[in-house]
Parts: C-alpha cells; structure tokens; sequence
C-alpha cells in the first residue's frame, strides 16, 4: 500500500475513535486493516474485531468484504 494510503488509514483509525460511524463505514474500516495486515499491529481491540470478522465470514483474510452476506443479514 502507498504511503499516503497508509497515512489515511492511521487518519480512519483516529477517525473510528472519535467519531460516530454507520456499520457499513466500520466493516470497510475493518477490511482495509486486514487488508493492509495493520489490524495485526495495533492495540487488541482492532486484532480481535478483525478476527470476529473473518471468523464470521464477513471479510476475508484478504480483506474482502462479502457485500452480499452484509445485505443479507444487516440491510432490511
């Protein structure tokens, strides 16, 4: 990944702190931290959520997200 991506990723990981965000926004967030293999670096909380994640089928280790299976179980 690029540096400047990189950079607005650690800027999402500050985002996700302080900010409010809809469910669609975080499972984004949590794919590209699989993604990028920085899920695995920061604090447990971000591992553990990753893992929860692809455990459920949600995202792949890849850190693609099963769009299909987040209408199917989060949209009405």
């Amino acid at each position: 990944m690029k540096q400047v991506e990189m950079m607005n990723l650690y800027e999402r990981v500050i985002e996700y702190e302080t900010e409010r965000h809809d469910l669609e926004w975080i499972v984004q967030f949590f794919a590209d931290l699989i993604a990028t293999g920085l899920a695995w670096h920061l604090q447990g909380h971000y591992g553990r959520e990753a893992k929860a994640y692809i455990d459920n089928g949600l995202i792949n280790v890849q850190g693609d997200v099963d769009w299909d299976m987040y209408k199917e179980y989060f949209e009405p």
